[in-house]
């Protein structure tokens, strides 16, 4: 029997390649399809070829931040409302705000509790 979240495409988007590729293996393992990008412009690159149902952003990264990232996804027709999980080692009331005004639907303090991570992505895909 196929996992019940395998039809559900996720996109992790951050320039730590370790964590990246451990919340995608992490996803992988409770059935999600997970791609990754190091940066914001390459996931731009992704989201235009292939359509994804959540993305998950690091705040920091080289040339397109994780705000400035979500601000332009917003500005594609097809992703005004894809949910976006911003991920950050600076949380804060005020960058939650800022997020929340550009499109992000939520946000996780670093280090992350994958567990809770894995809530917020089943709340924003199901």
């Amino acid at each position: 029997m196929a996992p019940a979240n395998q039809h559900i495409k996720v996109l992790v988007v951050d320039d730590d390649l370790d964590l990246c590729s451990l919340i995608a293996r992490f996803l992988r393992g409770h059935g999600y399809t997970v791609l990754t990008a190091p940066d914001g412009v390459q996931a731009k690159e992704i989201l235009l070829r292939e359509p994804m149902n959540l993305v998950i952003t690091d705040l920091m990264m080289p040339h397109l931040d994780g705000i400035r990232f979500s601000e332009q996804l917003r500005a594609l027709p097809q992703y005004q409302d894809l949910p976006i999980i911003l991920i950050t080692a600076y949380p804060s009331d005020e960058l939650a705000d800022k997020g929340m005004r550009k499109g992000v639907a939520m946000t996780l303090a670093k280090p992350l509790d994958l567990n809770k991570l894995l809530d917020l992505v089943g709340f924003a895909t199901h």
